[in-house]
């Protein structure tokens, strides 16, 4: 209940001298006081020597030239190079834009070329069967361990009851 009573205080504190008369019968406060007079540039911020040594940014006033079509898939490709699809249409856009050059990608090879994929995959038939004894040995030593860490974590949650 001391709070509601405390935030009532303070938001009549802040409306308050909009509605008080003061000695020549205007409100203490109007929403004017409350406007900032704020710069009509970023470069007015700066003091006036910081502003001296800021170099002068040319007016761009090229128009730029982008390509734009429709790809087999329905996607809009862009492009500052011309293209023959058809539909492709030419935009006149003003020179305040960035223009990243697009990676040409390396040509696709050919299926002939390529890395053959094994229908399936490896499985333990794989192993050369001198490697068996090997493997088996060493995923017993990975068992006792997983197992010894188990029981160490045990003992561990069993002292901090």
């Amino acid at each position: 209940m001391m709070i509601k009573l405390m935030i009532l205080i303070v938001i009549l504190a802040c409306i308050g001298p909009f509605f008080i008369k003061g000695p020549d019968g205007q409100p203490l406060a109007t929403l004017e006081d409350w406007k900032m007079d704020l710069p009509d540039s970023p470069m007015d911020l700066l003091p006036d020597s910081a502003q001296e040594s800021v170099p002068d940014v040319p007016e761009v006033t090229e128009v730029t030239e982008v390509y734009r079509w429709q790809d087999e898939n329905g996607v809009w490709q862009f492009s500052n190079n011309p293209n023959d699809a058809p539909g492709a249409e030419v935009m006149a856009l003003d020179g305040k834009i960035n223009i990243i050059e697009s990676a040409q990608l390396p040509p696709t090879s050919s299926p002939d070329t390529r890395k053959s994929i094994p229908s399936s995959i490896p499985s333990v038939a794989t192993v050369a069967p001198g490697q068996a004894a090997e493997l088996m040995e060493t995923v017993t030593n990975l068992q006792d361990t997983i197992d010894q860490r188990k029981a160490d974590m045990d003992t561990i949650s069993g002292m901090k009851r």
